[in-house]
């Protein structure tokens, strides 16, 4: 991953600041939230593409066609359970630049056409190395990350009629209906939404998107950023790494708001597709 964090100028998605995960709490408060709606109904035309982003023919019929594939790929897949890793960066509280503030562990699920599930499981956060009295702090921050026992990640589960988030800072859950008429096709507005049902006119609506291709072919990096207020809100760019054989996540990297950044690893080795 270090490929990930040391190329990329642009970021992609929004999501929560990385912050310092709460301790367990009381039951959650069960709030409702308004019905969800189409970036396309929340904002008005997307402005000019930004800079990278202004592709040549040659340019976009790659994408075009890595597009295409992605969206036939992603057809073939049923049901899809995987575990991931996800360090977060956060330029305010955390070590570093180069030295995430929490090495997490966590589960997703999908069940075609709707259903799906995302789950911090474990949470590291860095600790400092105790310095001695008068000892100057060393240039590059020493430490290691130490496992909250007791601490709850975030968790969201979509059930093809709502989409309910458990919100550990408000401890609060939330549940977005959705409505009968985008009943089948919202998963993919949840947290990591280029995950589930890749649909390449879809995407193109939505988000800026080009191709670095890679010299070893082995792998295909799509970079994205949103065109409309209702995704920039919440992240402000993303990269996914894909496997180029069957188009399966392999990491992504997502730019959020306020610059920090969360990188994924999908562990494929331990994946299960379509019950294998």
């Amino acid at each position: 991953m270090r490929r990930v964090l040391v190329s990329l100028s642009i970021g992609l998605v929004p999501c929560a600041a990385a912050v310092a995960q709460q301790p367990a709490a009381p039951p959650a408060q069960q709030l409702a939230a308004p019905p969800m709606q189409s970036p396309a109904q929340a904002a008005a035309q997307a402005p000019q593409a930004p800079p990278g982003f202004q592709l040549n023919v040659i340019e976009q019929a790659y994408l075009d066609q890595m597009l295409a594939k992605w969206e036939i790929e992603s057809g073939k897949i049923s049901t899809f359970r995987c575990p991931f890793d996800r360090w977060e960066y956060n330029p305010t509280f955390g070590p570093g630049a180069d030295i995430p503030l929490n090495k997490d562990k966590g589960d997703l699920t999908y069940q075609k056409p709707d259903k799906g599930s995302f789950e911090i499981t474990e949470i590291n956060k860095w600790q400092a190395k105790p310095l001695p009295p008068g000892q100057a702090p060393p240039a590059q921050a020493q430490g290691d990350w130490v496992q909250q026992a007791d601490a709850i990640g975030e968790h969201w589960v979509c059930d093809g009629t709502s989409i309910y988030e458990y919100r550990t800072e408000q401890k609060q859950l939330v549940e977005r209906p959705i409505p009968k008429e985008l009943q089948g096709k919202s998963i993919v507005d949840g947290p990591l939404p280029f995950l589930f049902g890749a649909e390449a006119k879809k995407l193109k609506q939505r988000y800026w998107m080009r191709i670095e291709q890679q010299p070893n072919n082995d792998e295909v990096w799509l970079h994205s950023m949103p065109k409309y207020q209702a995704d920039a809100a919440n992240y402000r760019a993303v990269t996914m790494i894909l496997d180029q054989k069957q188009f399966l996540p392999k990491a992504m990297e997502v730019v959020l708001p306020d610059g920090s950044k969360h990188v994924y690893m999908f562990r494929l080795a331990d994946s299960s597709v379509n019950g294998h």
